[in-house]
Order: C-alpha cells, then sequence, then structure tokens
C-alpha cells in the first residue's frame, strides 16, 4: 500500500481515467466506509488512473450523506429511488468515464486485492472477468452449508435454462471492458437478484469472451442474501430471461448475416474497420446471427476469438476464393458483406486478383452479396503502394485492375466510401448498382479528453510505402529547436509490402530525441494513443481510401495535419473535417503545420472540436442501418419501403 498514492488520488481531480469502480449500496452506513477505504488505498497504489462511484439505492439510514462527505476528489455519489441491485448499478455503469468497469459489493466480500487478476484477464482478450467462488483456485471461508447447496443446485439449473457455462454467475465481483458494460446494461432490464446473470446471458449469446478468475471471498456474517427466497426469485427471472431475450437461434430469428474481412489480432489492413463493422451490424435488431470469416492468423500467434469468427483464407493464397465459398455454403447466411481493399486477399498479384472474384462467385452460387471497396485501382499510385516496377508491369497491372474492378461490381451492390468513388464507378464503367456508404466513426464519440502538457504529435497506421515517417522525423527535429519539449509517437508497425521498414528508421534516427515507436497497436489501447497527443500527423505522399485515422482523430477529438491531396482532401471536403496543411514530403512545411497547432492551445482545440462534431454526426451504427436497407431489400426480407428508406432515397 502507498499512502502518498492514496492522497494524491483523493486531493487531484483525473481528467482521464482508465477504471471506474461502482459500489451499489443499499443502507450499507455500517460497513461502507471501512470496504471504500481499503478501495480507495489500495487501487491508488496500482497506479491506475481511477474513479470510484457509489450508487445508492435509495437508502434510508444516511449512507449517501456519509459517503457524500468524504472530501475526495475522484469520488462520485449518485443518489436515485430504489430499484434493486441491478438498477444501481446500471446507474453507475452510465456514470463511468473508465475503459475498464468493475462494480464490486459494498461488503468487500471478494477483497480488492483481487482486481489485478481480472485486470490481467480482461487485457489478455478476455471481453468479461468475473471473480468466481467455483473456479479451481478459488478459497471460500464462512459460507453455510445451506448456501453451499443452494449455489451448487442453481449452477445446475442455470446452465441447463440459459447455455450460460460460468460456474459462478453471482459473485458480485465482475470487471467489464466499458464499451461492453455499456452495450451489455443498455439492453439488460432486470434491476434484481439476478441482473449478473442476464449480463451473462447476453454476453453468451453475442459470443463475448467471459473468464471465470478464481477469487478469495469472504461470506459476510450480515450479509443481505436469503438464500432459500433470493434462490427462488432466481429461478423466476431466469425463466423470464428466455422470455424477454428468446431462445434458440442466436438473437433471435432476424437476418444471418455473413462478413469476410480481415479481422483482429490479425495485422492486414481493414481489419479494425471489420471488427467495428460487424460489432455494430450484430447489434442491430433485425440481425439475428452473424459469421464473420476471417483471415487465419500467422504461424505461432492465437487469438481467444468469439464461437461466430471462423478463420477460413489466407494471405497470399491463391485458393482464399474457394475457401470462403466453402465456408459460405456451410454457414448458409441470407447475404454475405465483403470488406475489401484491392490488396486484401494478396499482395502478390495473382492471389490479390483471384481473391476479388469471390464476391461474384459468392452471389453466383447463391449467397447475395455487398461488397464495401475503400479504394479503386484507378486512384492508386502502384509505385507508392508498393505494386509498382517497370512501365510494362504497371500498365499490366493497370489493365487488370480494371478487368478485377468489373469483377468487383458482379457483387448485387458494391458500397463504396467517397463519392468521387460512386461517380467514377458509373460514369467510368456504367455501374447501377453502387450506392454511397461513408466510413463512419467507431464509437459514439465521448467529449474530448485534455490535452497532454507536453506538444505531442502522433502518426498512426501501417508505415512504409505511401505513408512514411522520414519527413516526419525531419520535422520533428525542426520542432525540438522550437521547443525541445515537443514528443514524438509513431504508432503502428510496418505495412506488409515494406517489412523491416519501422526498424530501419529507428536505426536511422537514433541520435534524434524523444521519439516513441510503439509498433502494432491493439485495438484496446488506441484510445489511449489518441488521447494522449495533441495533434494527429498525417505525412502521405498519397492516399489509397477513406483515412480511417482522421475518423479516429475525431472520435477523440484531435486536429490533423496533413497534405491536401487525393482522398484526403476529399474527406475535408465532403464530410467537413478539418486540418492544418503541408506540401507533401516538405519537412520545413510539415514543422510549421505543426507548430501552428502546438504553439496555440485554441488552433489545436478548434482544430478537435471541429472534428469530433463531425466524427459525432456520423456514426458506424447508423452506416450499418443503411447496409440493412439495402440488404434487407435485396433479400425480400423488408415488408416494403420504411420511412427510414424513403427519406434516405428522397
Amino acid at each position: 500500500m502507498s499512502y502518498p498514492a492514496f492522497e494524491q488520488w483523493r486531493d487531484v481531480p483525473l481528467p482521464r481515467v482508465t477504471l471506474s469502480i461502482v459500489v451499489p449500496a443499499y443502507n450499507e452506513s455500517e460497513r461502507i466506509l471501512p470496504t471504500l477505504a481499503a478501495f480507495a488505498v489500495a487501487v491508488s497504489a496500482t497506479g491506475e488512473p481511477w474513479e470510484l462511484i457509489v450508487s445508492d439505492d435509495g437508502s434510508r439510514d444516511g449512507t449517501a450523506d456519509l459517503v457524500g462527505a468524504l472530501p475526495w476528489a475522484n469520488l462520485r455519489v449518485l443518489r436515485h429511488a430504489n430499484t434493486g441491485k441491478g438498477g444501481a448499478v446500471r446507474r453507475g455503469v452510465r456514470a463511468a468515464r473508465g475503459d475498464l468497469i468493475l462494480f464490486a459489493d459494498a461488503d468487500n466480500s471478494t477483497p480488492i486485492e483481487e482486481l489485478p487478476r481480472l485486470i490481467a484477464a480482461v487485457r489478455a482478450g478476455a471481453h468479461v472477468a468475473i471473480g468466481s467462488r467455483a473456479a479451481e483456485g478459488a478459497e471460500e471461508v464462512g459460507k453455510s452449508a445451506v448456501r453451499r447447496l443452494v449455489s451448487g443446485g442453481l449452477r445446475r439449473v442455470t446452465r441447463l435454462l440459459t447455455g450460460v457455462t460460468a460456474e459462478d454467475t453471482q459473485c458480485g465481483f465482475k470487471l467489464f471492458r466499458g464499451e461492453v458494460a455499456r452495450d451489455l446494461f443498455r439492453r439488460g432490464v432486470l434491476d434484481g437478484f439476478s441482473f449478473d446473470l442476464e449480463l451473462l446471458y447476453l454476453a453468451a449469446r453475442d459470443g463475448l469472451r467471459v473468464v471465470e478468475v478464481p477469487v478469495r471471498w469472504v461470506d459476510a456474517p450480515d450479509s443481505k442474501v436469503d438464500p432459500v427466497k433470493d434462490s427462488v426469485k432466481f429461478l423466476k427471472d431466469v425463466l423470464m430471461l428466455r422470455r424477454l431475450h428468446g431462445s434458440g437461434h442466436p438473437r433471435g430469428d432476424g437476418l444471418h448475416l455473413a462478413v469476410v474481412t480481415a479481422y483482429p489480432p490479425g495485422r492486414r489492413s481493414l481489419n479494425e474497420y471489420g471488427l467495428h463493422l460487424s460489432r455494430v451490424l450484430a447489434d442491430k435488431p433485425e440481425v439475428g446471427h452473424m459469421t464473420i470469416l476471417a483471415d487465419r492468423l500467422p504461424d505461432g500467434q492465437e487469438a481467444a476469438d468469439a464461437p461466430n469468427v471462423r478463420r477460413v483464407w489466407d494471405f497470399n493464397d491463391p485458393l482464399s476464393a474457394l475457401r470462403v465459398l466453402l465456408a459460405l455454403r456451410r454457414a448458409r447466411p441470407d447475404a454475405v458483406i465483403f470488406n475489401l481493399q484491392m490488396a486484401s486477399f494478396g499482395d502478390r498479384r495473382v492471389p490479390a486478383a483471384l481473391g476479388l472474384l469471390t464476391p461474384a462467385l459468392a452471389r453466383a452460387f447463391g449467397t447475395p452479396s455487398v461488397t464495401l471497396l475503400h479504394n479503386l485501382f484507378e486512384t492508386v499510385d502502384l509505385d507508392r503502394a508498393g505494386f509498382g516496377g517497370n512501365a510494362l508491369k504497371v500498365k499490366v497491372t493497370r489493365a487488370f485492375g480494371r478487368l478485377f474492378t468489373r469483377a468487383l461490381l458482379g457483387s448485387n451492390l458494391v458500397a463504396t466510401t467517397l463519392p468521387r468513388y460512386v461517380k467514377l464507378l458509373r460514369d467510368e464503367y456504367g455501374a447501377q448498382n453502387v450506392f454511397l456508404a461513408p466510413h463512419g466513426t467507431f464509437q459514439l464519440p465521448l467529449p474530448p479528453q485534455p490535452f497532454p502538457e507536453v506538444p505531442t504529435v502522433m502518426t498512426f497506421g501501417k508505415f512504409g510505402t505511401y505513408k512514411r515517417v522520414e519527413v516526419l522525423i525531419e520535422a520533428h527535429r525542426e520542432l525540438l529547436t522550437r521547443d525541445p519539449r515537443a514528443r514524438l509517437v509513431i504508432a503502428g508497425s510496418d505495412t506488409p509490402n515494406a517489412p523491416g521498414y519501422l526498424a530501419g528508421v529507428q536505426a536511422q534516427f537514433a541520435d534524434v530525441p524523444n521519439i516513441t515507436f510503439t509498433g502494432y497497436v491493439a485495438e484496446e489501447d488506441v484510445p489511449r494513443v489518441f488521447s494522449d497527443c495533441t495533434v494527429v500527423a498525417f505525412p502521405y505522399n498519397a492516399t489509397t481510401g477513406s483515412s480511417g485515422v482522421l475518423h479516429q482523430a475525431g472520435e477523440f477529438g484531435r486536429g490533423a495535419v496533413m497534405p491536401n491531396i487525393g482522398d484526403l482532401a476529399d474527406l475535408i471536403q465532403d464530410e467537413g473535417y478539418r486540418a492544418e496543411f503541408f506540401e507533401p514530403e516538405d519537412p520545413q512545411s510539415l514543422a510549421d503545420a505543426l507548430w501552428r497547432v502546438l504553439s496555440d492551445p485554441r488552433q489545436a482545440a478548434a482544430l478537435g472540436d471541429a472534428n469530433w462534431r463531425v466524427a459525432s454526426s456520423l456514426p458506424l451504427s447508423d452506416v450499418a442501418d443503411w447496409y440493412l436497407l439495402h440488404i434487407e431489400d435485396l433479400t425480400g426480407t423488408a415488408p416494403g419501403p420504411s420511412p427510414r428508406a424513403q427519406e434516405a432515397q428522397a
């Protein structure tokens, strides 16, 4: 324990937290203060930026006033009428700001010292980590024989009726990824004793990874749980779950969609987009089941994939099309969405080209197909994108590019992310099956976080072809003469076409201070990387489609410094993003543009706020509705044009 760490947490408000702890409380005045003290000292010592939320469920013994009198800067008390423990936790989760959210009982039956083990489980890939009194290695102290007997019986019944496999659903010590907690509590309806089970029931139906972590548990002598009465209520709630959320086919009887995409933790292009597109589609009430046909991982790399993720094709495998078609035949979806760019199936010409036949073949074999095409051959600088060579090879590649663009147009529908692409396909190819589906923002943006005290430039992506960082490092060298504190963060990895590129750059510029190379950034670390910078730089000399990085900069309220070229210019014009511009490959121009943002907090805030407002106006969830309208029309599942469709068409 570290009392100075506690004092700092107690006295200094944290603008950003990574962990929120929610404590539901009902008439807990006699024991809540020792619990909160234990939480405050133990968690402060971990170095995790955190907040404590006590959700008072209409206590009549002054619990809320007692806690509210504590002069702790990072403690909040929520007061509301009595609804039950589930309702109290739900209100706390809604108020929580953390990337991780724990709810823990006010009696500290599971000692707070068990928390690091749950955090490790989530950061290792779990969506939910639950403290378990039944997992191997758990320790129970003071539990009565009656409670042991009742608990064992309830576990068996629960597995039989709900399919939830967790051995202990009711331990009041559960940790969630923040976005998972908010989604599950948004959909949950139970406010009473069984709300934990409902969360796990929904998580299981969504295919989320739930890990049981053995914990030490001490039965509080004055526990409010009546093992018999509360067990009867629990069984009634189990049956209610089946009525509320259905049983049998996952997520009801809606559409069965398949998505063919690169998928994390694989590191191929569009993997993050595939993850978020699949997520928002699966959340739609029109979708009953989602099957993700993903790329296989390199040897030695493992993934804790959900049951609906099937890894069936390989990058640079000429047989990828056949493997995807066989998987579609087994899955038998109502429709399939292909999340593609021209090099999705390989960076060698033959496997890349053959893979692009897959959407048309899927349609030919009876599966309605929608292709989301993030770039076009006609707009790609092949030399800078890694597909160059001598003039004859480039000419042949262009010719085959047009041929395979026509093949992609053999999909039932083709979506593109930029209006210019829609116009090009209609004008040059006569395509009538093309529609605009903007990139969208992955998450519903939260209010922008404060800027770091040290001026920090960050660039994000896969580097080595048209995204090269030498010009940015030279600009950083110039910025250090203006402010020696300036930092540069190069977040990301090599593009498959340029293996070893970043390692070479790091060695070449080893003498330049204040540069951090993060390597590959896992999905859960993306918010931190963006929030810890002042401005996002785009050291590009060409573009190959709508920029996901610019949308993420907007999501986190950060300004951009970029060249005014190609698709980046389109995003500025079409969607309203704002940026400072520089001349491509000119370090001095880039340094000047960066300095205009770093030296003026008002300019940094103005750019960040403008981009945040654009990002907030078009979340990917809204874009997914547009896909579903087209798919319902394509599959004949829509009863007729809805008001929303008529409005969109108008």
